[in-house]
């Protein structure tokens, strides 16, 4: 595994995650976590569940083995054809049913009229995002592929300026912060276009590797799937909480979400496309991720284990986000703490299995997180509310990565090394929780 390809994709990574934070510093200043904060939330959400399917998922875990392997301009046309036409149908039919699925998917907020009147408002913006989300995931595949791994890492980076710019605006007109989406995935979308053109191809649908897509894709479908019934069910109850919960739940995790991104993504995408190339190398490669990941995701548990309340106070206190705000998210990064390194050890077997077609053990791996998810977040919330949702998410991420752990290193020291940080983080996030102070 190239550690230079991974720190090179995490660097340009970086530099987006901070202008993320910036991102969400603006989002907090201008609507807090005030009704229209949580509409803006589940507008924006319900699209993003999509992405596994149409954007990231399918460019890492689907496009990436498959360009890698055949490097064919006549494949490449077909499989761009296929995936944006699937993404057209998609925005199509999710802009048609959007009260239907908006009550569904956050039926707690029918009970609110404004809320709820806002939220339909907002999604008519960020249906369309997801065309675009799909596009620039296209685009971060290819640069993969050709090795331009810091372009694709720092392309994030105009999708949080084209958000931050127009967010600024957000607290006079609320209807901006689900505007801002769309805008910024445009930005995003432009900045790669130069990097990736490719002139228009007569598309080969009789390659053979197109059966081969199609398999991965029905696998990634399936995964994200799984993964999105555990959103739901998860949307559905916090819907459900006092107001804030949601608002509170969103600042931890893309807290949360920093070094998730620069660890596992980095990891994960690079590994995808050696993996590709050099089967024979995989396992060994797949163990050197694990090691140098590692490394990389302790720092931050504990950093965001003992300094989180201090973090979340000196980038979102200002605005309308108080401390008492500040104190709430904390106890919500604590729910989503073990989460951190159950993600980035997710990300790095998902790309190894992906890339060696071991489609059903990755399908398997999500099957038990849903379960565990769909047992655990009802019965934590119950009790702890949106912290005890938190946790539930955690617990459903590792779930899988110790399975998977498992069946590829069997009992061996890497399984157990495995297991070792994952409790090392829950123990730590338990602690801190229950700490008087």
């Amino acid at each position: 595994m190239s550690l230079k390809s991974a720190l090179s994709f995490a660097f340009g990574t970086l530099i987006s995650r901070v202008l993320g934070f910036l991102r969400e510093m603006v989002f907090a200043y201008s609507l807090g976590s005030t009704q229209y904060a949580d509409a803006v939330v589940v507008a924006i959400r319900i699209p993003t569940m999509l992405r596994g399917i149409l954007a990231e998922g399918i460019s890492q875990n689907a496009f990436v083995p498959i360009f890698v392997r055949w490097k064919d301009k006549g494949l490449l046309w077909s499989l761009i054809y296929i995936i944006i036409g699937a993404t057209s149908m998609a925005v199509i039919l999710g802009m048609l049913f959007s009260p239907f699925i908006l009550n569904v998917i956050a039926p707690g907020f029918s009970k609110d009229p404004e809320k709820y009147s806002f939220t339909l408002s907002s999604m008519l913006f960020t249906f369309p995002s997801l065309l675009f989300i799909s596009a620039s995931a296209l685009q971060m595949g290819i640069a993969n592929s050709r090795g331009k791994f810091f372009i694709s890492g720092f392309s994030p980076v105009f999708f949080n300026l084209g958000m931050i710019i127009t967010l600024f605006f957000a607290s006079k007109y609320p209807i901006l912060g689900a505007l801002s989406f769309l805008v910024g995935c445009v930005m995003q979308f432009l900045f790669l276009l130069p990097f990736t053109f490719e002139l228009p191809q007569k598309p080969n649908f009789k390659h053979p590797a197109i059966p081969e897509f199609f398999k991965n894709w029905l696998s990634i479908s399936l995964n994200s799937g799984f993964l999105q019934i555990s959103t739901f069910i998860n949307t559905v109850i916090s819907s459900f909480l006092p107001t804030g919960s949601i608002a509170y739940l969103n600042y931890a995790f893309r807290l949360i979400q920093l070094p998730q991104g620069l660890i596992g993504v980095s990891f994960g995408t690079v590994l995808s496309k050696e993996s590709s190339e050099e089967e024979g190398r995989a396992l060994q490669k797949l163990k050197k991720s694990i090691i140098f990941s590692t490394i990389f995701s302790l720092f931050f548990v504990l950093l965001f284990g003992i300094f989180g309340e201090m973090i979340i106070r000196l980038l979102f206190v200002r605005g309308k986000f108080t401390l008492l705000d500040a104190e709430n998210t904390y106890l919500a990064v604590l729910g989503y703490l073990p989460s951190l390194p159950a993600f980035v050890y997710s990300s790095i077997f998902l790309s190894y299995l992906f890339a060696l077609f071991k489609r059903r053990l990755a399908n398997e791996g999500f099957v038990l997180s849903t379960i565990t998810n769909f047992f655990l977040a009802p019965i934590l919330s119950f009790f702890f509310g949106y912290i005890g949702l938190a946790f539930a998410v955690s617990l459903s991420q590792i779930a899988p990565v110790l399975y998977w752990s498992y069946r590829v290193f069997g009992k061996g020291k890497y399984s157990v090394f495995v297991f070792s940080q994952l409790a090392f983080a829950l123990i730590l996030s338990l602690a801190m929780f229950f700490s008087p102070s």
